[in-house]
């Protein structure tokens, strides 16, 4: 007695047929004799066949556009690099390699300091471009092998594959250099920027909240240290 074919074994003679036509088909796997190949029956099989090809053709664009689809949601509304919820899962990827395998990573923190007094002075579309020359900058200076997204505001992140926390933390200040050296020109007006950064190392077993919350607090701690230069520096002039 002929074994029922399966779905799988439909689809396998079906994707052959569409490549060699009807006459290709291996009938037998359907339960029917090429004597029972009525002009009727083929008529079926036919149909059947542009059927699974247009199915076919539907499943591929569905998948390219889901990937789409994907390839935006993880990417920010305002400046072209990743977003927070792109950020999270590879901060996620690199605790488990660092569990896993004691690769080191490590991540900075870096929030654009006194946005709000740019958005005042000289309007919002001012705030996006310094935005936006912060983000430039990081893609110029940092590796390609790093990963860097917007977080959310005035805050960005960057997570260094193969860096300890030292490392992390020299990168930081040289970024923080760079911004005040590479200021932005807005509507004939030279901006000065300034940006504070935090860096840590991922730690075996921690989540991704906790090792951002640890930068995130570097960065406050870094802030925190040149508010009180700058008040230095202005008490002694």
């Amino acid at each position: 007695m002929a074994e029922t074919p399966t779905p799988t074994d439909i689809q396998s003679t079906l994707e052959d047929a569409m490549l060699s036509g009807i006459s290709s088909l291996d009938l037998s796997r359907f339960g029917i004799s090429k004597s029972e190949l009525t002009p009727s029956v083929s008529l079926v099989m036919s149909a059947l066949l542009e059927r699974v090809q247009d199915l076919g053709r539907e499943h591929r664009h569905t998948k390219e556009r889901l990937s789409e689809l994907e390839s935006l949601v993880d990417v920010d509304c305002l400046v072209p690099i990743p977003n927070r919820r792109a950020f999270m899962r590879r901060l996620n990827w690199a605790i488990s390699m660092h569990d896993r395998y004691g690769h080191p990573s490590s991540l900075l923190f870096i929030d654009l300091n006194n946005l709000k007094q740019v958005n005042d002075g000289y309007g919002h579309a001012a705030g996006d471009a310094a935005i936006k020359h912060v983000a430039e900058l990081l893609v110029k200076h940092f590796r390609d092998s790093d990963f860097i997204a917007r977080l959310g505001g005035d805050e960005f992140g960057v997570i260094l594959y193969y860096a300890d926390e030292e490392e992390a933390q020299q990168k930081g200040h040289f970024l923080a250099r760079t911004i005040m050296q590479e200021p932005l020109v807005w509507g004939g007006v030279t901006l000065s920027l300034s940006v504070a950064a935090g860096a840590h190392g991922v730690r075996r077993g921690e989540t991704a909240e906790a090792a951002l919350a640890a930068a995130d607090m570097a960065m406050y701690m870094d802030k925190k240290r040149m508010k009180e230069l700058f008040s230095e520096v202005g008490t002694a002039s």
